[in-house]
């Protein structure tokens, strides 16, 4: 009863504390690099801002780049260079000499948050707990108990002289996206395909919203929004060049999953758009 009851008052803290944890999470975070291309011979350095914002390309809440690392041309992973943390991003320095296309990013470790009703008033509340754990840390007349899982990728492409596909290839692991259309050759006024997947297979229904810097200075967002098809395929067309950012969710329910009952995925990717 004691173990109960400590339990519960666990649950209760971890949902007080829970506001603040999630206050970085729900605002998209994105990595954004000095340059997209590297073309002086030798190679040359770069530098990578990160941040949680609603903003695109403002810098806003803290977001840490201790779990980024560099997906090499031949595939093996690599961690960058003189991390710093500040107030409202955090930066890192990577130097990129090796021929082909490099992925830079940052994937969080999946969160499970335990949704449910508690009282006579059906108070909904919050707990920090997967399927596995909640029957340990929720009151015993909890109801509709519903157990989330949120994941959420970061990421970005850099080309070293030719492009390579070998960066571009996915892991089957949650939601992903996979470039059809190189992100070296995104061109103005020229139709984009990417493809998305949840855990290895094509995914339907993820929404994506697709902006281009510069939000603050003008009136309208000019956002493009697409969803993906039974091939797990969206197609855009980015009318002006510049640097945009994508911002791609998946909700569904997951089955047969020890861990959650549903998903909320996220797929961050900035990339550049050039001059035709």
């Amino acid at each position: 009863m004691k173990t109960k009851m400590k339990a519960v008052a666990l649950a209760s803290v971890m949902a007080m504390g829970l506001a603040v944890t999630t206050t970085a999470q729900a605002h998209p975070r994105w990595v954004l690099p000095s340059h997209f291309t590297v073309s002086k011979e030798g190679g040359d350095w770069l530098t990578f801002d990160v941040t949680a914002s609603h903003g695109t390309f403002v810098f806003d809440k803290p977001a840490g780049s201790d779990q980024a690392f560099v997906v090499m041309p031949d595939g093996r992973s690599e961690r960058p260079n003189f991390v710093v943390r500040g107030k409202r991003r955090s930066m890192f320095d990577f130097f990129f000499t090796e021929e082909g296309t490099h992925k830079v990013a940052i994937n969080n470790q999946p969160s499970y948050y335990t949704q449910y009703k508690a009282g006579r008033r059906d108070t909904v509340k919050w707990a920090r707990a997967n399927k596995a754990e909640r029957g340990d840390v929720l009151p015993e007349q909890a109801r509709d108990v519903v157990t989330q899982l949120s994941y959420t990728r970061a990421e970005s492409y850099i080309t070293v002289g030719m492009p390579t596909d070998k960066a571009l290839e996915i892991e089957g692991k949650m939601l992903e996206m996979k470039p059809i259309t190189h992100p070296s050759d995104i061109i103005e006024g020229e139709p984009v395909t990417f493809q998305f997947f949840f855990n290895g297979e094509p995914q339907e229904g993820v929404t994506a919203e697709i902006t281009r810097e510069g939000t603050m200075y003008r009136n309208h967002q000019e956002q493009i929004d697409v969803v993906s098809d039974k091939d797990g395929k969206v197609i855009f067309t980015p009318e002006v060049a510049g640097r945009y950012l994508m911002k791609a969710n998946y909700k569904g329910e997951l089955k047969d999953n020890p861990l959650a009952d549903k998903a909320s995925a996220n797929v961050h990717l900035t990339f550049e758009t050039q001059l035709n």
